[in-house]
């Protein structure tokens, strides 16, 4: 435990509490839970806890790093006393700030307990976030503040003329950032310094389908709907093959590949501009290795998905719009070519004439940090081999 390795250099529990009382009053709040259960005896163990001094640290952040957000609060009222007590001190105290560095460096532990004791350690050692900051990339907590630090100093040496240097802190906030606007940014100030890099490569979507629709489906009974592509997820869906669409016409699986920035495909402008319909996209994927993976996906107005024959995704949610990793689903992707098929539903026009009625998907793959894992399209083959059974029908 990491409280017995310092003990000896910081103290021992006070005479206000033995070893023994303290491991009660922790475990008391750690029993606590929502509907305020456990509430009476926290608020009382929270209280004696408070009266110790900073001997009580290294046990009660071990505390703080738990899944229990309400005990997790119950020990930050613990801590906020003990540490503005112990500030308030003239002089103020020795605190274990080796300690508090080693935890707030331990990407293992709870996000919001690290960042509340890295705001500590700023104020004991102002400078310690600066220098801290910048070798977290991948950590994931403070991965954005590395990523933003990494943009700045970029562009402080591009506004020296010290392009080279600017290069290098962009490409290194690009390959690390996560959240759509810091990779968009970083991707805008490469190219600003004469380097291209693909904004969907590097999140992992899929922006090459094969689209097939409108379907009818009147109302909002798309989603429960089984039509042909679903009957044949099991074996091989038919590209060339026509169907019955709405308004009476045939309809066919054509080519689509999103020109979108972060690969979302505008199935009103791709399929048909209509109401009350069901989309089909399919594709086929090349893994380079056998991975477990998520599927991050969002769509306008709901969305089934099939990977490799198996249900994987079903969200029903009407008029939700498409976000980025609104939806997820962790699914294994073989070695090689994965065949995936997507439903989209589109509904009803809103109550109110001046929403327009969107219809959209978007979807990715990626590990669970949200980098990208080496997938490609596999859609070219396809396309050549349905374009024989085409020509090869028609004799």
């Amino acid at each position: 435990m990491l409280w017995l390795v310092v003990g000896l250099t910081i103290g021992r529990p006070g005479p206000e509490a033995s070893a023994g009382e303290i491991a009660d009053d922790l475990s008391a709040v750690a029993r606590t839970g929502p509907g305020g259960r456990g509430s009476v005896a926290a608020r009382k163990a929270t209280d004696r806890l408070s009266r110790n001094g900073l001997e009580l640290l290294p046990r009660l952040l071990e505390a703080m790093d738990t899944d229990n957000i309400v005990a997790a609060n119950w020990y930050r009222t613990v801590y906020e006393r003990i540490t503005r007590r112990e500030l308030a001190r003239d002089p103020v105290p020795e605190f274990p700030v080796s300690l508090l560095k080693t935890y707030v460096a331990n990407p293992k532990r709870q996000g919001r307990v690290r960042r509340l004791v890295l705001d500590l350690v700023e104020r004991l050692e102002p400078g310690t976030t600066d220098s801290m900051i910048p070798s977290l990339l991948s950590d994931p907590e403070f991965r954005d503040d590395a990523v933003a630090a990494a943009l700045v100093r970029g562009d402080r040496a591009r506004k020296a003329g010290r392009t080279r240097e600017a290069s290098g802190e962009y490409r290194k906030a690009f390959q690390a950032a996560r959240n759509s606007g810091q990779i968009g940014t970083a991707a805008d100030r490469l190219k600003a310094v004469g380097q291209e890099v693909s904004v969907v490569t590097h999140m992992g979507f899929v922006t090459n389908w094969f689209l097939l629709g409108p379907f009818d489906a009147p109302g909002t009974t798309g989603f429960e709907l089984v039509l042909p592509p679903e009957k044949q997820v099991k074996t091989a869906v038919n590209l060339a093959a026509t169907y019955a669409g709405k308004g009476g016409g045939r309809i066919k699986w054509t080519r689509h590949q999103s020109g979108d920035r972060f690969g979302q495909s505008n199935l009103n402008a791709a399929i048909a501009a209509v109401k009350e319909a069901v989309g089909y996209a399919y594709t086929e994927v090349i893994s380079p290795r056998k991975q477990s993976v998520q599927i991050r996906c969002g769509a306008d107005d709901n969305i089934t998905i099939w990977l490799n024959g198996k249900r994987v995704l079903r969200r029903l949610q009407w008029l939700n719009g498409t976000r980025l990793d609104r939806f997820r689903a962790a699914v294994t992707l073989k070695k090689g070519r994965n065949r995936m098929l997507v439903k989209v539903c589109q509904g009803p026009q809103h109550k109110n004439p001046a929403v327009p009625n969107n219809w959209s998907l978007q979807l990715r793959f990626c590990d669970a940090a949200g980098g990208s894992v080496g997938v490609t399209s596999g859609l070219p083959e396809v396309a050549r081999k349905n374009a024989a059974v085409s020509r090869e029908s028609s004799r």
